[in-house]
């Protein structure tokens, strides 16, 4: 019977040390990096009356195999909120390694699931059914992106493995009775720097997100300063610094006349994840039972109940503390960064997941070094809530991904060389 074969799709897939964001084909959605590894695999296969339950939360629910040069271990794996409520140990990004994403597993099992995953999710919707030969072969335009550091050592080989010679990556998904197996090939792949592609998702911000970009930089200086600016010269400014505050890394993104500076950037290689890391070691010391960093994080960002709002505030309390020290631990790679830039830089945006929590502690520190420069030397920062900014990497990399086939009518995205 012949395999099914799905329309070639454009993903940009953000591997996040915290969320995986994705957008394929314009739709995006996030989950959390984690996994767990099945050693002695006894799940029974969902019923056929559960099928349609489970493809509709298939990143929570699914169970993977892989057979890729980006995997090098064979287990099968759990994902999502079925990993973090499976009571394994957890496959994370660690944050604290000097390893990097391009050197481990969860990189290509995050990627690989995640394509395979919407990609199945995307064929039951369309048909209302799983495919029948068992088989879906997709092609795929991608682009993710490294940290900056680790980008000019390993991007390279990254980009090869995804490409594989041509050859497809399997990924075999074990929860129904019959196996579904995904045959993804990259036709084409492109690996940039973290921070560079939010700075792409900036420059095809909406006017929604123009208005709120504005917004914020205004509320700092509120007695007029910036009249008659608005939110499109913001994100068009030729020279800027992008500060990207991720979970396991702060990446540092110039730009000099609208194309990334890759001698001015560089990577702090800790994040916000170090906080939570912190956090949860005082925690544990306490007897509490989290076991992760992303099972406290979820903590953090649940309203609690009337019967848990004691705990959430002490450990809110706890993290504040911990939140104050990592910013006070940053501010010397805040001075390295401003003498080697604050000379050109126009304006100073500050995102990413970390960037919410630290906004009290560290945005002080950064007006105090430009500040040192002389009253005449304004830079407006733009300090972009968490919630939104979280997916400026990922909607970069997908306008980067919509830009790789040749001949195409779009003007090419200037990336990095």
């Amino acid at each position: 019977m012949a395999k099914t074969t799905v329309e070639p799709i454009k993903a940009g897939i953000d591997l996040g040390n915290g969320y995986v964001k994705q957008n394929i084909n314009g739709r995006v959605r996030v989950h959390p990096s984690v996994a767990v590894k099945q050693f002695n695999p006894d799940t029974p296969p969902v019923s056929a009356d559960a099928i349609g339950s489970v493809i509709e939360d298939i990143f929570n629910q699914m169970d993977l195999s892989f057979l890729s040069p980006l995997v090098k271990s064979t287990e099968r794996r759990l994902f999502g909120e079925r990993a973090l409520k499976s009571g394994m140990s957890l496959e994370e990004f660690d944050v604290f390694s000097r390893v990097g994403k391009s050197e481990v597993d969860l990189s290509g099992v995050l990627a690989l699931g995640t394509i395979a995953a919407d990609r199945l999710q995307n064929h039951y919707e369309k048909t209302g059914s799983l495919p029948e030969d068992g088989v879906l072969k997709v092609n795929v335009d991608l682009a993710t992106a490294l940290p900056i550091e680790e980008h000019k050592q390993h991007m390279e080989r990254f980009r090869d493995l995804f490409l594989n010679n041509g050859n497809a990556h399997i990924v075999t998904f074990h929860n129904f009775k019959q196996q579904i197996r995904l045959e993804i090939t990259f036709d084409y792949a492109i690996v940039i720097n973290e921070g560079e592609s939010a700075q792409y998702g900036l420059m095809f911000a909406k006017e929604e997100m123009l208005d709120m970009i504005l917004k914020e930089a205004v509320k700092r200086f509120p007695n007029g300063e910036l009249d008659g600016i608005t939110g499109k010269d913001l994100v068009g400014a030729p020279n800027t610094l992008g500060i990207d505050i991720g979970e396991g890394t702060i990446d540092w993104a110039v730009f000099t006349n609208r194309k990334f500076n890759s001698d001015a950037s560089s990577t702090f290689r800790q994040g916000y994840g170090a906080v939570l890391e912190a956090t949860l070691h005082k925690l544990q010391a306490e007897g509490y039972p989290y076991r992760s960093r992303k099972e406290l994080s979820e903590f953090l960002h649940t309203k609690p109940s009337v019967f848990t709002k004691n705990k959430w505030e002490h450990v809110k309390n706890i993290n504040q503390k911990e939140e104050d020290r990592f910013s006070s631990s940053i501010s010397t790679e805040v001075s390295k960064v401003f003498d080697k830039v604050a000379g050109f830089i126009e304006v100073i945006f500050v995102f990413g997941g970390g960037a919410t929590p630290l906004e009290w502690s560290l945005f002080g520190k950064l007006q105090a070094r430009i500040s040192e420069f002389g009253k005449d030397n304004m830079i407006p920062i733009v300090y972009l809530d968490s919630a939104f900014s979280r997916f400026l990497n990922v909607q970069g990399l997908y306008q980067v991904a919509l830009r790789l086939r040749p001949n195409r009518k779009e003007a090419s995205v200037p990336v990095a060389k």
